[in-house]
């Protein structure tokens, strides 16, 4: 028999080969100078505003890194497609901080870069929010590679993930005293 998948949610997922040390402490020194921070999702921790070319140091490395990956997921949708950065911001947090259940509107893709990570780091959930087995009498193992109604993604230095600004997300608490540092951005369409 035949099977075709349908309405499936891409996550792309790369290995960046950059010095997380460093802007580790490029991100922590912005959070000790007073750089304006915001509260969205965020429980606990800090939120930078928006970055500006000038902030990091590295912000030219980093924007050139998800600007390779926009032209290469554009390619891979469909041709004439143009993508690229719309704006970027820092998170910081501490054991128990954590992100709350959200979306980002008025974007194409979103995405983050985990810059201090560790095996206590909390995972990133992606939900299925469409799902509706909880109605229907079909009850499956979590090994099952059908049908998902949540995906964890344990952070590690260096990794980049970029996913449609749509798919509902999470962030869970840390259980470690590493502060952990993630960048996050969005990609609009033009």
């Amino acid at each position: 028999m035949k099977r075709e998948n349908w309405f499936f949610t891409p996550i792309w997922i790369d290995h960046l080969n950059i010095n997380c040390s460093d802007i580790a402490n490029e991100c922590l020194e912005l959070k000790n100078n007073n750089y304006p921070n915001r509260i969205f999702t965020n429980r606990g921790g800090w939120q930078s505003r928006d970055l500006n070319v000038q902030d990091l140091k590295s912000f030219g490395t980093i924007k050139s890194e998800i600007e390779h990956r926009c032209d290469k997921i554009a390619k891979e949708i469909e041709d004439g497609l143009r993508l690229e950065l719309d704006n970027i911001w820092i998170n910081i947090n501490q054991r128990g901080d954590y992100n709350e259940k959200h979306v980002h509107p008025s974007s194409a893709f979103s995405g983050v870069i985990y810059i201090q990570t560790d095996e206590n780091t909390g995972n990133i959930r992606f939900f299925d929010d469409l799902f509706l087995q909880k109605h229907y009498p079909l009850k499956l193992s979590e090994k099952n590679n059908f049908f998902h109604h949540a995906i964890f993604y344990k952070p590690v230095n260096g990794m980049m993930m970029i996913f449609p600004s749509w798919t509902s997300h999470d962030v869970l608490p840390s259980d470690g005293d590493l502060t952990r540092i993630s960048i996050s951005f969005n990609i609009k369409q033009v």
